[in-house]
């Protein structure tokens, strides 16, 4: 028996389309902007790198990526929180979403939550997405702060509110 070559072609365009849907990779995330900023307060801080021998403050800003994966924003922060001459204090961040039909609903990161164990400099990395949304309009980045063992948490100082890139033209 003989195909012509448009038979074969044929036959063969089903089983290249089943390989390529075997191969295919899970939807990965696409960062669409980063918004860079800082949280200065006496004795805590959030931002990157290392602190500054004089200002005592970040050398370099932490960061919100806005990722989008499968049609979600996945609001992603990354940096460091700073314990300073501060003995015997808690610090951790949280994540404040606004969504688009008004409410507000505070993540906290319980992975980065560390207390200061003597008065030096102590640091924590963050890396927190705590949730992914298509609804997300804006989100404010929150430093908080409790003596040791007590974990009444306070807000130290916060961001600007960051809106998702779908809001902004």
């Amino acid at each position: 028996m003989r195909f012509s070559r448009t038979a074969t072609r044929l036959l063969a365009l089903p089983v290249v389309c089943a390989l390529g849907l075997i191969a295919a990779s899970p939807a990965q995330a696409a960062v669409q902007r980063t918004d860079r900023f800082s949280i200065t307060e006496r004795h805590f801080d959030f931002g990157d790198d290392v602190l500054g021998n004089i200002s005592g403050d970040p050398k370099a800003d932490g960061r919100l990526e806005w990722d989008l994966v499968n049609g979600t924003w996945a609001p992603r922060l990354l940096g460091r929180i700073y314990i300073n001459n501060a003995s015997g204090e808690c610090v951790r961040v949280q994540m404040v979403v606004t969504y688009q039909n008004g409410v507000v609903v505070p993540y906290t990161d319980n992975a980065s939550d560390f207390c200061a164990p003597n008065g030096r400099t102590w640091y924590s990395d963050v890396d927190f997405t705590p949730v992914s949304s298509a609804y997300i309009a804006n989100v404010v980045v929150t430093l908080q702060s409790a003596p040791a063992g007590g974990w009444s948490f306070s807000t130290e100082g916060a961001s600007a509110p960051y809106f998702a890139p779908w809001w902004l033209p």
